[in-house]
């Protein structure tokens, strides 16, 4: 969480950690970061995780065996980080590191919180080494413009062609550009028309389980044949 004209309260992530550990989507979205980022680079290499919120992802990847650092705007994320990793409270537009400093960097759902998106990007950029990745989620396709990226504080949805444009003016060479959650594309066209705002954490416990079973299947589909469509992007470019 980056943005610093909207301010979180404390409950939000601490609600947040607790939905972390249970949900499909979380579940789901760090094995698909895992399998982008391991596919170029192998562990311990350095990371850093901008815009990491409580740490899920980034704990994880920590795990996984990689030397991560979590950025954070926000003290409150911090305060209810996963751990394993270190962390670090700053600005992702002004990042205290040098410049070359890490091997990945990771943008998980960040960059659609900015009115200039490539204002984060160039700083990811900056403390990126040469030969190293940028890994980034968004939310996908902007005829699934609902409530739910309002109330999430987006600023837009993002296209592979829009993906393409941010590396080219980045002079990055993009790896890879996919979408994520191919099932849940009909569902969110259905919502988008619905006025009433419900809780989108709450899940019953039979439906996530489904959901998670769904998805990972998705997942491991996904890497001999790419989605043809879904509701987030991922996608990797590497600094030459």
């Amino acid at each position: 969480m980056v943005r610093k004209d909207v301010t979180y309260s404390p409950s939000f992530f601490k609600r947040l950690k607790e939905v972390e550990k249970k949900h499909f989507w979380f579940a789901t979205r760090r094995k698909h970061i895992l399998d982008k980022i391991a596919k170029f680079v192998s562990p311990p290499a350095r990371l850093l995780e901008i815009g990491c919120g409580t740490g899920n992802v980034s704990s994880f990847l920590a795990k996984k065996g990689y030397n991560v650092t979590g950025c954070e705007y926000y003290r409150e994320a911090m305060d209810n980080s996963w751990g394993g990793f270190k962390v670090v409270q700053a600005d992702a537009e002004a990042l205290p590191f040098k410049d070359g400093s890490f091997d990945i960097v990771g943008l998980f759902d960040v960059i659609e919180h900015f009115k200039d998106d490539l204002v984060p990007l160039k700083e990811a950029n900056r403390v990126l080494t040469k030969g190293g990745i940028m890994v980034i989620t968004v939310p996908a396709r902007e005829e699934l413009w609902s409530w739910v990226d309002e109330i999430s504080f987006h600023k837009r949805r993002y296209t592979k062609d829009l993906f393409k444009q941010l590396f080219m003016e980045l002079k990055l060479k993009p790896l890879d550009v996919e979408y994520m959650f191919l099932s849940l594309y009909a569902p969110m066209r259905y919502i988008r028309k619905k006025d009433t705002q419900k809780d989108l954490f709450e899940i019953n416990a039979f439906a996530n389980m489904l959901l998670k079973v769904l998805f990972h299947t998705e997942r491991i589909v996904s890497k001999v044949i790419p989605l043809p469509i879904g509701t987030s992007l991922i996608a990797v470019a590497r600094k030459e």
